[in-house]
């Protein structure tokens, strides 16, 4: 099945008086998600449970052949973490999104375009 795409949520302005709702959407367990990478992106991971659940970012080969996963990242029942930004060297797919996976769908993430 295709990866879920999830949706960023665009900071506000540096001179705007007023607050921009984080889009939070539900992890896709079964088929993983993705976004669209450009390097200035910061992923939003929140664990809605009692629970805790796990989070992976999938990275890709360098141009050095390194590649390291963000894996199995544990995030407590109830808390909020935040990853990145990611530069596009070394996460971004060859379809141009970056992809994430969790262990469950009450693993809510929001990605915040900076």
């Amino acid at each position: 099945m295709a990866r879920t795409e999830l949706t960023k949520t665009i900071k506000p302005g540096g001179y705007t008086g007023t607050g921009v709702k984080l889009n939070l959407q539900p992890g896709d367990a079964t088929n993983g998600n993705k976004f669209k990478g450009n390097g200035n992106d910061l992923l939003v991971v929140r664990n809605t449970d009692t629970a805790s659940h796990t989070v992976t970012i999938v990275s890709v080969d360098d141009p050095y052949g390194r590649q390291e996963n963000i894996s199995s990242y544990s995030i407590p029942a109830g808390e909020t973490h935040i990853f990145g930004p990611f530069p596009t060297m070394g996460w971004l797919q060859s379809d141009g999104y970056i992809y994430t996976d969790c262990d469950s769908n009450t693993v809510e993430i929001g990605i915040v375009a900076l």
